[in-house]
């Protein structure tokens, strides 16, 4: 009797949602600062998209970019350095991931906001950071 093929299952559509405030940041003592996300990316996860919705500015100083990494690399999870010094709720594009999609290892995202100066003199922002995924 012919053996049935395994099934094989269905990839599924996920996604990962966090505010990222100014207080809860730590400073890198320079032009940086950072917020590793309490959630994470699990193993096998395949990043396809970044979106940030900028809630308050990150205002007080001269300008505020920020990036989405995964630690190690500053910014896997898009392209550029998007602005977050003026509000964006409709969204700001982040781009297409810049590093390796796939991941052999659960990972909890960092987000770095960098200002034209010292890092303190931001005195406010609020963001939220989405990160789609797919996982097979």
């Amino acid at each position: 009797m012919p053996r049935k093929p395994d099934r094989l299952e269905k990839p599924r559509l996920n996604y990962i949602r966090e505010r990222v405030r100014r207080a809860d940041m730590t400073d890198g003592g320079s032009t940086s600062g950072t917020r590793q996300l309490a959630a994470q990316l699990p193993i096998g996860a395949e990043v396809l998209a970044t979106q940030c919705r900028v809630l308050t500015p990150f205002t007080g100083n001269t300008s505020a970019v920020v990036t989405v990494g995964d630690g190690s690399d500053v910014d896997r999870y898009h392209t550029g350095t998007p602005s977050v010094f003026a509000a964006a709720a409709s969204g700001v594009a982040m781009g297409v991931p810049s590093g390796t999609r796939y991941h052999a290892a659960a990972v909890r995202p960092t987000v770095t906001i960098t200002g034209g100066s010292d890092f303190t003199a931001i005195s406010a922002g609020e963001l939220e950071l989405v990160i789609a995924y797919v996982e097979f």
